[in-house]
């Protein structure tokens, strides 16, 4: 059994980039999905190029940081710095694509709206808003946002 346990160690040791990069795979999945935790209803599970963009912006940093943090393991400097190269570039390019807007036309701009308003219906139904005003405001903006997804949904039909 301890034998069994020592070769499993092994190849899994013989094999740190392979494991980093299912490490790296899986945590951006789990970004991308996390990205949704602010949608009112499943309704507004649309899948977008901005979440997307939004969840690289956070895995290549962690990337690098999981690769600085655990040098021990990686121990290929030019692949390495490769990696460096590569998580910076990413962000980058992540960040470019976010506040440029690249790849969003009009079915983009729909599926990146529709959870952002859904996240504005949210925070005003489950925040605890004591102003009155602001909770006018908020009966205000729930309405709206509503309206503006209901519209909006209607447009991506059509498209």
């Amino acid at each position: 059994m301890e034998d069994h346990a020592k070769s499993a160690h092994h190849e899994v040791g013989s094999k740190p980039y392979m494991m980093l990069a299912v490490n790296l795979g899986l945590s951006l999945l789990v970004m991308y999905v996390a990205m949704f935790a602010m949608i009112w209803s499943w309704g507004e599970f649309i899948q977008n190029v901005n979440f997307f963009y939004m969840a690289l912006v956070m895995w290549a940093p962690m990337g690098a940081i999981m690769l600085a943090t655990m040098g021990g393991m990686y121990r290929n400097r030019s692949l390495n710095a490769a990696l460096y190269l590569a998580f910076a570039a990413i962000f980058v390019l992540s960040l470019l694509g976010i506040r440029q807007q690249s790849l969003v036309g009009d079915d983009q701009f729909l599926r990146s709206m529709i959870p952002h308003h859904s996240g504005a219906i949210l925070m005003c139904e489950e925040a605890t808003l004591a102003d009155p005003e602001i909770r006018q405001l908020c009966g205000e903006i729930i309405q709206a946002q509503r309206d503006e997804i209901a519209e909006m949904k209607r447009i991506m039909d059509r498209l």
